[in-house]
């Protein structure tokens, strides 16, 4: 019976396992930054990105999203739009 028990937690312990690379594999790795930081990284003032996302020059879940009242910024996107 022991046995039994010890067959199931292992295939359990299995199952999660291989559930977990499936979620890890589809979730892609997302680093956001904040608007002072991505002033920075443009060279650019508040206003004049303010002015950007207000004109779509940088657009919403491509460049940016938002989180409640805050704007994130995805430094990749970022990237690319400097170049």
């Amino acid at each position: 019976m022991e046995e039994d028990y010890k067959k199931i937690i292992e295939d359990i312990s299995n199952k999660v396992n291989e559930m977990n690379n499936k979620f890890n594999e589809k979730v892609p790795d997302i680093s956001l930054i904040t608007e002072n930081d991505a002033v920075k990284f443009l060279g650019v003032s508040k206003v004049t990105l303010n002015s950007w996302r207000k004109k779509n020059i940088l657009i919403k879940n491509k460049h940016y999203i938002r989180i409640g009242r805050s704007i994130r910024y995805k430094p990749e996107a970022l990237l690319n739009f400097n170049n």
